[in-house]
């Protein structure tokens, strides 16, 4: 396997390690009702909290698998590797936006809680490097030879940036639902779209 390649590879196995890609058709995101169960020591969540949580890591999940996507594609090469990349590409933005967009439309109240910065913080990195992964799939249409290896070595890099942010969004909603201080690290541990991120 060429370097490029193997890096590409190497980008698969740290989403498969990244602690849950729920991907589409994933559980849903229905409230659960919130119950005495949850860990941490945070409050009670409230229906609408529990609801938020869900969308929350199912959004994870599908961007997750996006970029994972993207990285199949690329190690699956082919005379239109360049467009199967931009196809995916799209994908990943829609996602990022999905995802960007829920964290932000906290439920009412919930602004200020604890649990929320480092899931928001990690939300707001994915745009930059969204941009930097759009840029080096540019640079894969057209190139040939030993320009299309630059080309996919640079994608591979790029994803690898990419899945920072959104495993950096699923380690934040698994410790806030372990040791919430507020009521949404307990509104993740109460919703079952978010089991495969905070086991």
């Amino acid at each position: 396997m060429s370097r490029p390649l193997a890096l590409l590879a190497a980008a698969v196995l740290l989403a498969a390690c990244s602690g849950g890609s729920t991907g589409p058709g994933s559980a849903s995101s229905t409230a659960a009702s919130p119950t005495s169960s949850v860990t941490g020591s945070g409050t009670q969540p409230t229906a609408e909290q529990v609801a938020w949580a869900g969308q929350v890591c199912t959004a994870t999940g599908e961007l997750t698998s996006s970029i994972q996507g993207l990285v199949t594609a690329a190690i699956a090469g082919g005379t239109d590797v360049g467009s199967s990349l931009s196809s995916q590409l799209e994908t990943i933005k829609r996602s990022v936006t999905e995802l960007v967009s829920t964290v932000a439309a906290v439920p009412v109240g919930s602004a200020d809680d604890p649990d929320l910065a480092a899931v928001t913080s990690s939300a707001d990195r994915l745009r930059s490097s969204v941009d930097a992964l759009e840029t080096a799939v540019t640079a894969v249409r057209g190139a040939s030879g030993a320009a299309l290896v630059t080309a996919l070595a640079a994608v591979a890099t790029a994803a690898n940036a990419s899945l920072t942010a959104p495993v950096e969004t699923t380690q934040a909603i698994g410790t806030a639902a372990r040791n919430g201080t507020g009521a949404l690290g307990p509104a993740f541990a109460a919703n079952p779209s978010c089991a495969s991120l905070t086991s």
